[in-house]
C-alpha cells in the first residue's frame, strides 16, 4: 500500500469512531484524529498550511457577538473562498479537540435543538465534522505529494505584540533565557553563553511586526528540542517545555512543524 492509502485507512477509522462518539468521549477522539495527520509528516504540513491561513480566536469571537437571548441563536460566517472555508472548520474541531472551544457550549449557542448532550455532538458530528472530514481528506489527497502554499522555510508571519498569546511566549522564553544564564551544570560554558544568546536574539526577532520563522527556529530549535523533549528533568527542560508549547500557540502548527515535533 502506498503512504497515503495507509493514511486514508486510519484516517476513516477514526472518523467513523468521531462520528458514533457519544459526548463524554468525543473530545478524546477528535483529538486522536488529528493526532493521526500531526504524526503523518505530509499530512501535517498540509493541514498546518491549511490552518495557518485563517484567524480563528477572531472569527469566534465575532460569532459569539451574534449569539442573541435564545439557544442556538448565534451564526455563523464562514470565509467566503472554499479553502477558507475548510481551514477555518478545521481549525475549529481542532480547538474542539484540544478544549480551546468546548463543543457543548458551541452546540448550545449554534446549533441547539433539545436539552441532550449527546443529541448535541451528534449535531456538530452530522452538520460540521462529517463533511468537513470527507472534504478534508480530498484535499489532502490532492496535496499529499507536493503540498501547496508558501514553503514553510519562507512562512513569514504578523505579530501581534498587545496578544496575550505573545505576551505568554516572550515571558516563557525569558524564563528559559534565566535557566541557562543561572544554570551550574551546563556541559560546557562556550556552549551556555551560546545558547543564552540565541534565546535573547529569538526575543529580538519576535519584537518585529513581520517575523520569519525559519531564522526563529533557528535558533531556537537545538535547545528546544534537546531539553524539550529529550531531557525530562531541571528548570532548563521546564523551560524549554513552556517556550515550545507558547510559541506552537503563538505561532501554530507550522512551528511544530518547522521543530519537528
Amino acid at each position: 500500500m502506498s503512504d497515503f492509502s495507509n493514511f486514508r485507512a486510519v484516517y476513516n477509522e477514526l472518523t467513523d469512531a468521531v462520528t458514533s462518539a457519544r459526548h463524554q468521549f468525543f473530545k478524546d477522539h477528535l483529538a486522536n484524529f488529528f493526532d493521526t495527520i500531526d504524526q503523518t509528516p505530509n499530512a501535517a504540513r498540509i493541514v498546518a498550511d491549511l490552518e495557518s491561513r485563517v484567524d480563528l480566536k477572531k472569527w469566534y469571537e465575532e460569532a459569539k457577538e451574534s449569539v442573541g437571548s435564545f439557544v442556538g441563536s448565534g451564526t455563523l460566517n464562514w470565509p467566503k473562498g472554499r479553502t477558507e472555508k475548510l481551514a477555518m472548520r478545521v481549525a475549529l474541531l481542532r480547538a474542539f479537540s484540544t478544549e480551546a472551544i468546548d463543543p457543548i457550549d458551541f452546540a448550545h449557542d449554534f446549533l441547539y435543538s433539545e436539552n441532550n448532550f449527546d443529541i448535541n455532538i451528534s449535531d456538530i458530528s452530522q452538520q460540521l465534522f462529517s463533511p468537513t472530514g470527507r472534504e478534508l481528506l480530498r484535499y489532502i489527497e490532492t496535496h499529499f505529494d507536493n503540498p501547496p502554499g508558501v514553503p514553510a522555510s519562507d512562512r513569514v508571519v504578523t505579530v501581534n505584540h498587545n496578544s496575550p498569546d505573545y505576551a505568554d511566549a516572550d515571558a516563557a522564553m525569558e524564563k528559559l533565557e534565566k535557566a541557562i544564564r543561572e544554570a551550574n551544570d551546563f556541559p560546557e560554558p562556550e556552549v551556555k553563553e551560546q545558547r543564552e544568546a540565541e534565546v535573547s536574539a529569538a526575543r529580538r526577532l519576535m519584537r518585529a511586526v513581520r517575523v520569519r520563522l525559519e531564522p526563529l527556529v533557528a535558533l531556537l530549535k537545538p535547545l528546544l528540542v534537546q531539553y524539550g523533549t529529550k531531557v525530562k528533568d531541571g528548570l532548563i527542560a521546564a523551560a524549554a517545555a513552556a517556550t515550545t508549547a507558547a510559541l506552537i500557540t503563538l505561532f501554530g502548527l507550522i512551528f511544530k512543524s518547522l521543530l519537528g515535533l
